[in-house]
């Protein structure tokens, strides 16, 4: 109840919204690496960053890089308590208000990022304006990745995209040597080809992080904010849809 059905998640402006998705957490996540040498749309990468502080006896930093997944799992707690826990309890869940913190949030980093109170841009994880930066970046990619994630009951996900290519490839399993009928083998195609967008979509933001952050640095905000703005409507018409079909 209140989840988007396997047809419906792959619906042309659905595909859209997902991509817009994996383009803002693609840019984040490059901004992140540039601002301070550490990727925040997912916890992989930090992991090994905390085992390799563990094996050189680096405790204070290792403690530091712990705030990162804690981050990331408390933003996915949050939308848990906007969704999946309404669910449970019978109740609308509410991932329009959920999706609202996003640019929320990144109104706050841009303001106070153009203004220097996160320092030197670029300068590394050196002081604790960089972790506190760092750590709520993961925290909003825990939002965005949890919210999607009950949405569409787990097929799509858009912060990362090792799970995402795990599934491109177990399913063009299926559907090359599988014995999938006719609707089964047009979804399955149809799901990965929406993964292949959020897949490039995904890469495509990095680049334009890249790009737009080596020349307005902490500026360079401004692009997710206006993304999480237009996707935090999008996510209006698809509630709004959604709830009319289960209220009929």
């Amino acid at each position: 109840m209140y989840r988007l059905e396997r047809k419906q998640l792959l619906e042309v402006p659905k595909i859209i919204v997902w991509s817009v998705f994996g383009f803002q957490a693609g840019f984040l996540n490059a901004f992140g690496f540039l601002a301070f040498g550490s990727f925040v749309s997912h916890v992989t990468g930090v992991g090994t960053q905390i085992g390799m502080a563990v094996g050189s006896n680096s405790l204070w930093y290792e403690l530091e890089l712990l705030g990162f997944p804690f981050s990331f799992i408390f933003g996915a707690f949050v939308s848990g308590l906007f969704t999946s826990v309404r669910l449970e309890r019978g109740l609308k869940p509410q991932y329009t208000q959920v999706l609202f913190i996003i640019p929320l949030g990144l109104l706050v980093m841009f303001l106070l990022g153009s203004r220097g109170v996160f320092g030197t841009f670029g300068e590394g994880l050196l002081v604790w304006h960089d972790f506190v930066l760092m750590y709520f970046l993961s925290f909003i990619c825990g939002i965005q990745n949890g919210c999607i994630a009950v949405l569409t009951g787990g097929q799509i996900r858009t912060t990362h995209l090792t799970g995402l290519s795990t599934d491109i490839g177990t399913d063009l399993s299926r559907v090359l040597f599988g014995k999938l009928n006719k609707t089964e083998n047009q979804l399955t195609k149809k799901i990965n080809y929406s993964r292949l967008a959020t897949f490039f979509s995904f890469t495509l933001g990095s680049v334009f992080s890249v790009i737009e952050t080596k020349r307005l640095q902490f500026e360079a905000l401004w692009i997710p904010l206006f993304t999480s703005l237009i996707l935090a409507v999008a996510m209006m018409q698809i509630r709004r849809k959604l709830y009319r079909v289960f209220s009929n």
